[in-house]
């Protein structure tokens, strides 16, 4: 039984993105990472060594079958997460994915029936149960904020600093769609449910670039892109990324009838602007110029929603999918790459998948035509 042991990981991927998982593994009781794997086996064994790993590869099959796991980590390029991930399903392992889940829509879709198929936890990044974003969710009520209205959110900021593979459109399959946008989405999808169309603007906006320390590059990738998402209600929700701007920003914003809800916006991390309902426990502010605005007092929340590794080892002990769901991020997936298609075609792209909320997210909050509001 998997609570009752030592949970064995094996990292595949050795690039910075890797060292948060193994810092994070590092805190938690009898958890350890047992091998690395690598495209060249020099990384793999620099990677093990840093973070006094035993042993390491530059062939991940044959550290899933060499090596008794309970799980993978997969950190690659984003065009192999497909292949390991299926891999590690037909060798009866959990898997803990980096974003984006694939690089195209068949194989996020060929993963999570896998997953299924196998009765394996799947659980796919963005990892937005930050105790903020937890705390929002307990605010997502009509009488805190009225019938959802519609929806802003956005990563936007200079671009990556690295040349490896970003701008490479033959490697990375996609630019900032599949690299940032996904982040706005799943926050946004997360708090409001599944939508049910995509209409969408996305291109190359700065194909010579100077990047870190003045080095040039050309680039091929998306970089610009503009979404708008309409839910089951009418709703829109405008998503916007753009690798151009001079800054980081990365907000998300639900608007009601009566009120509002904020992340990471103007200098808080959660802000709730409620005219007519003043919200205890919470301390008073003047958000955008706005009165009637409220920091809610921090809360304590489990250790497993604060850390992404923590939330992983939780689901593999009590044998629990993650509260965001392969299938909540399998629809994220479908978002993005339906822009893509939208954007390509210049017409709106129908949603085909959807998911059940993970929180008590009440469907007539969406409905503002049968009485006047």
């Amino acid at each position: 039984m998997i609570n009752n042991k030592e949970i064995r990981l094996g990292m595949v991927g050795s690039g910075d993105i890797s060292n948060r998982f193994f810092e994070q593994a590092a805190r938690l009781e009898n958890v350890k990472f047992v091998a690395t794997c690598a495209k060249h086996l020099a990384n793999a064994e620099k990677k093990a060594k840093i973070y006094q790993i035993p042993r390491w590869y530059d062939d991940y099959i044959q550290m899933m079958e060499n090596e008794q796991l309970d799980a993978v980590v997969v950190t690659t390029p984003h065009s192999v997460h497909a292949e390991v991930v299926l891999a590690a399903f037909e060798r009866g392992l959990h898997v803990l994915n980096e974003k984006p889940m694939a690089t195209s829509f068949s194989d996020c879709k060929r993963m999570v029936e896998e997953a299924e198929a196998h009765e394996r936890i799947f659980m796919n990044l963005p990892y937005d149960l930050n105790p903020s974003f937890m705390a929002a969710t307990e605010y997502m009520k009509e009488e805190v904020i009225g019938k959802i209205t519609g929806a802003e959110t956005q990563l936007s900021f200079p671009g990556p600093g690295r040349d490896n593979w970003y701008y490479n459109r033959s490697i990375a399959q996609g630019g900032a769609v599949l690299d940032c946008m996904v982040y706005p989405v799943s926050r946004l999808i997360s708090l409001l449910g599944p939508a049910k169309s995509v209409l969408a603007e996305v291109n190359t906006l700065i194909p010579k670039r100077i990047i870190s320390a003045g080095k040039v590059v050309n680039s091929d990738v998306d970089d610009n892109a503009t979404v708008i998402v309409e839910f089951s209600g009418g709703q829109h929700a405008v998503i916007r990324t753009l690798w151009g701007i001079a800054f980081k920003q990365n907000n998300t914003i639900i608007y009601g009838r009566e009120g509002t809800i904020a992340l990471n916006d103007s200098g808080f991390d959660l802000v709730i602007h409620s005219p007519h309902r003043p919200i205890p426990d919470a301390k008073q502010v003047i958000w955008r110029g706005l009165d009637h605005c409220f920091v809610p007092n921090k809360r304590s929340f489990p250790e497993q929603e604060e850390d992404i590794m923590g939330h992983f080892i939780n689901c593999l002990r009590n044998k629990q999918q993650p509260k965001q769901s392969a299938r909540i991020q399998l629809h994220v997936h479908e978002i993005m790459f339906g822009a893509y298609e939208s954007g390509l075609l210049g017409k709106r792209y129908e949603l085909t998948t959807t998911f059940e909320p993970w929180y008590n997210l009440k469907p007539e909050m969406f409905n503002t035509r049968s009485e006047y509001i």
